[in-house]
């Protein structure tokens, strides 16, 4: 294996594991991250430790900070609050692009999801429904036909991670997330792109209403 690619795929693992414990909760909001512990956990040597640090710190996963080194993000309300706009819009635009690009087959792909999503609704199994969403989802914005916008939603998809399960869990997101993929499901079948578009927005922006709940007084991400 070429030693660029090994270094790569090695960098890649890292980031993985470390998005894994910063989403759990595992890794906190400003604890620090030190690269020579790394090394040793992972068993390998800086450079695909640092490489890794370059590619969270894009993500905005972590933060670099002079003579304090490398530690988890703490992010604010209103950095989220950004990033839930800009994520709204751009996953908006995807489900108006793909309600244009529609085909019989992905109708049917995602009545089918829909409909495993209300079973599971049903049976309050949040867990598989959280499965399911991401999969209607990403069969959407698959079929947007656009892949730098697919890139980019995925980059932003990646920040909102640490949100989401205390935003799923809240009381009533299920029923309120199945009304959504109805009306959604709607917009597909009558190839109403602005109002596809319109759902996908407002579906993401009304998900803001859990932050007060997230933040402790305004301040950064507990």
């Amino acid at each position: 294996m070429d030693e660029r690619i090994k270094q790569k795929s090695l960098a890649e693992h890292i980031v993985e594991e470390l998005e894994r414990k910063i989403v759990a909760g595992v890794l906190r909001p400003g604890q620090r991250l030190i690269e020579q512990a790394l090394c040793d956990t992972f068993g390998v040597s800086r450079a695909p430790v640092r490489e890794a640090f370059q590619i969270l710190e894009s993500r905005s996963f972590v933060v670099r900070e002079p003579r304090k080194g490398v530690s988890v993000a703490k992010a604010t309300r209103q950095e989220a609050e950004d990033i839930y706009r800009i994520r709204a819009s751009l996953e908006g635009l995807a489900t108006a692009l793909a309600v244009q690009k529609r085909t019989p087959e992905l109708l049917r792909e995602i009545k089918a999801v829909q409909q495993r999503m209300i079973r599971k609704a049903k049976e309050k199994d949040i867990a598989t429904y959280r499965e399911l969403n991401q999969k209607f989802h990403k069969l959407v914005i698959g079929a947007c036909g656009n892949p730098r916008l697919i890139q980019l939603i995925k980059n932003f998809d990646k920040q909102t991670l640490r949100y989401r399960m205390a935003i799923t869990n809240a009381p009533g997101w299920m029923e309120k997330s199945i009304r959504f993929h109805a009306a959604t499901v709607s917009s597909f079948e009558a190839g109403d792109a602005e109002a596809a578009e319109r759902i996908r927005r407002r579906a993401i922006l009304g998900q803001i209403e859990q932050f007060p709940k997230l933040f402790n007084k305004g301040e950064n991400a507990a």
